[in-house]
């Protein structure tokens, strides 16, 4: 009798043993599975993480490769129009000056960094913002509220589109004083998104092309045709030019035809030119 007591007692630790031992091993197979799966959370975000500063980083030397592309055609556009110029003699000496390579320092550099190259010619100075945009659509709108209807001599849909979006975000400032606004539109997916300048691309240009012409004519007490040129070189873009006020020394070119056609124009116009010793003077000025 004894003896079946005492097995009954084994039996019944063995069996709490079994018990324990169960749950202590469920607990470190919860525990195994939940470090796992965290584990394997971190990777993935890990992961996620790595993607996105990777495509960050190609989205980022795609748009500089674009702009590389856009200065290099934009250079061989210049050099070959004036190279032509040049043999047909109309002009006899032009240089094409990156301002890249401008030092901070330098007296100019204030007045031409906002330009990628700088075009001299002895019967003038062309002074070219280069864009080589994926965006098609550039728009360029001054809102007058002055003015109770803006109309435009090209009432199309995009004038009407572009003077509204205008209008639209002018009057988030309200704003009762006018205003130019320069804006391009992105398509991705199904929305459409206008990104606005902080800036008016052709104010800053007709300014810093005006500053230069002036520093120019005062170092070499000669005056010389100045003009500064907003370059679309994939020619494809739509520019849309709604009511504006535009700076007499700013231009917009979006072909090359159109950018022979405004330094053939420029050229043919001039009424004196450079001696040979003052374009080498104005030329080592930016070297």
């Amino acid at each position: 009798m004894f003896l079946l007591f005492i097995l009954l007692v084994i039996i019944i630790l063995l069996i709490i043993v079994a018990i324990i031992n169960h749950r202590v091993m469920q607990q470190k197979l919860d525990t195994e599975i939940y470090a796992k799966d965290q584990l394997v959370t971190k990777i993935s975000t890990v992961t996620r993480e790595n993607t996105h500063l990777k495509n960050q980083m190609l989205r980022i030397d795609g748009n500089n490769d674009t702009h590389h592309h856009g200065l290099r055609k934009a250079k061989q556009d210049l050099y070959e129009i004036l190279e032509q110029y040049k043999q047909e003699g109309k002009i006899q000496h032009y240089a094409i000056i990156a301002t890249g390579n401008l030092a901070v320092k330098h007296p100019l550099f204030e007045f031409a960094r906002t330009f990628d190259y700088v075009v001299i010619s002895e019967k003038g100075i062309f002074n070219i913002n280069v864009k080589n945009w994926k965006q098609k659509t550039f728009y360029h709108f001054t809102v007058d509220p002055t003015l109770e209807n803006q109309t435009n001599k090209e009432n199309t849909v995009n004038q009407t589109v572009g003077r509204y979006i205008a209008e639209q975000y002018h009057s988030q400032f309200q704003s009762s004083n006018k205003a130019t606004y320069t804006f391009i539109e992105r398509i991705k997916n199904n929305s459409v998104i206008f990104d606005f300048y902080n800036y008016d691309p052709y104010e800053q240009a007709a300014k810093n092309t005006k500053e230069l012409e002036a520093k120019i004519a005062e170092r070499l007490n000669h005056n010389i045709k100045s003009i500064g040129l907003v370059y679309f070189t994939d020619g494809s873009v739509n520019l849309i030019d709604g009511p504006t006020v535009r700076e007499e020394y700013a231009e917009t070119v979006s072909s090359k035809s159109s950018l022979k056609e405004i330094i053939g124009g420029t050229i043919n116009e001039a009424e004196e030119a450079l001696t040979k010793e003052q374009y080498d003077k104005l030329v080592a000025r930016f070297h």
